[in-house]
Order: structure tokens, then sequence, then C-alpha cells
């Protein structure tokens, strides 16, 4: 017997016959690739459910961490807005208020002469106004007279107080002058 085997159907049922193989071939291809994607869905399924759960979970974590982070952010945030104004309106206040900068240079701007200071206190003491004590020695009652004088003559000082016992001395006389006004040049 020979090896080389002979067909003798005709050419156009050896095509026909072709075709009805490649079309089994592709429908069980079809098959075998349909088969696979359902037994790969279905491995899948367990791993989708656990993911979806764990999904759910945290979102519901999420929600209630920010429900609890809201609320402490909220009072937070309303005790830095509560702090930022009650600054603001000091720095407003502080806008009216008399420098004390400017009232010493104005006080010892004015001439002086036989009087020495020594010291300073300035405290504002409401709005528009504040309190300035000199503290110093005269050397006579006459310039001790003449300073208290100008001081009272002054536009931004409302009233000069020295106390009458300040003249007690005759010479070197240690004083101490209570000025109140609103201290603007």
């Amino acid at each position: 017997m020979a090896l080389e085997l002979t067909n003798l159907l005709p050419e156009d049922r050896v095509r026909s016959l072709r075709q009805v193989y490649f079309m089994r071939l592709a429908v069980v291809g079809v098959l075998l690739l349909a088969g696979v994607t359902v037994v790969h869905g279905v491995l899948l399924l367990p791993s989708y459910l656990y993911l979806r759960n764990q999904v759910g979970e945290r979102t519901a974590a999420l929600a209630a961490l920010t429900t609890t982070l809201a609320g402490s952010e909220e009072k937070e945030i309303s005790v830095r807005v509560a702090a930022l104004a009650e600054d603001s309106a000091h720095l407003a206040r502080l806008s009216s208020v008399p420098k004390a900068s400017a009232a010493v240079r104005a006080v010892t701007a004015l001439p002086r002469p036989g009087i020495r200071l020594t010291g300073f206190s300035f405290a504002p003491k409401e709005e528009g106004e504040a309190v300035m004590s000199l503290s110093g020695i005269a050397t006579t009652r006459e310039a001790l007279r003449t300073f208290e004088q100008s001081l009272a003559d002054e536009p931004y000082i409302t009233s000069a107080d020295l106390p009458i016992s300040a003249y007690a001395k005759e010479r070197d006389i240690p004083f101490t002058i209570s000025l109140t006004g609103p201290f603007a040049l």
C-alpha cells in the first residue's frame, strides 16, 4: 500500500468539507473561550463580593470619621474665628489709643529750664484719653510753676495736676505731675 492517499471527491465537495471543518473548529473555539470566560467569572465572584464588602465597611468608617471630625473641626474653627475677631477688635481700639512714645516725645520737647525729669509712666485710660505721670526734680519753685503752666497750656493735655505739697521746699524740689489728655499731636 502506498502512503499517499488520493481524494476522489470532486473539487467543490472538498471545498465544502473544508468549510464545514473550519466552521466546526471555530464553533469549538468560541465555545471553549466562552467556557473559560464563565469559569473565570465564577472564580472571580468571591473576590468581587469580598472587595464590595470591604468598600462598604470603609465607606461607613469614613462617613463616621467625617462626621466626628467635622464636629471637632467646626468647634476648632469657631474658636479660632472668635479669637481672631477679638484680636481685630483689640487692634481697632489701639488705633484710637494715644501712643506712649508720642506723648513722651511731646512732653520732653517742651522747654524746661531748671527741671530734670527722672521718670515717666503712661497708661491709656479711655478711648482717646490717657494718664501720664512725670517725676522729676525742680531747682526752684518758679521753674516748677513755669513748667506746670507750660504743660497746662498745651492743647493735647486737658489737665496738669501738681500737688500743692510740692511747693513746700525752696530748692531741689522733688515733684510728680499727673497729666490727662488725648496726647494727640
